[in-house]
């Protein structure tokens, strides 16, 4: 059985921008249905609404979150689970004093960050 050691995986900017991201379990070590991303958020750091086709599960592990799925907005914490749906524009921001952190797990062993989603002109009308 394959142990990846998550110090051992790069880290990368989210969607956020920042360097709080790494993907630790992938293609790349021996997946083959899934990602999963481990994420560390500073306190006020959002996460830009985004899109990924596939189902994307996100528990939070530490901290306080408030988070956007399509058109609901609710507050979340530690102990927590999203479920996001394909395709659903989705964020969050960290409420917290201290860290977010949270998993994201994706239906899809070669997961790329999320298509950054902007509401059409179209859709505001």
């Amino acid at each position: 059985m394959p142990v990846v050691n998550h110090r051992d995986r790069p880290v990368i900017l989210s969607a956020s921008g920042q360097p709080s991201l790494s993907m630790v379990v992938n293609r790349e070590v021996g997946a083959q249905q899934l990602s999963v991303w481990v994420a560390n958020h500073a306190p006020g750091e959002v996460v830009p609404l985004h899109t990924h086709p596939v189902e994307e599960v996100l528990t939070f592990l530490a901290g306080e979150a408030l988070v956007t799925v399509g058109a609901e907005t609710f507050p979340v914490r530690a102990d927590m689970t999203v479920i996001v749906p394909p395709g659903v524009p989705h964020g969050y921001t960290n409420t917290s004093n201290g860290p977010l952190r949270l998993v994201a797990t994706l239906a899809d062993p070669d997961a790329q960050l999320g298509q950054r989603w902007e509401p059409s002109a179209t859709a505001a009308r």
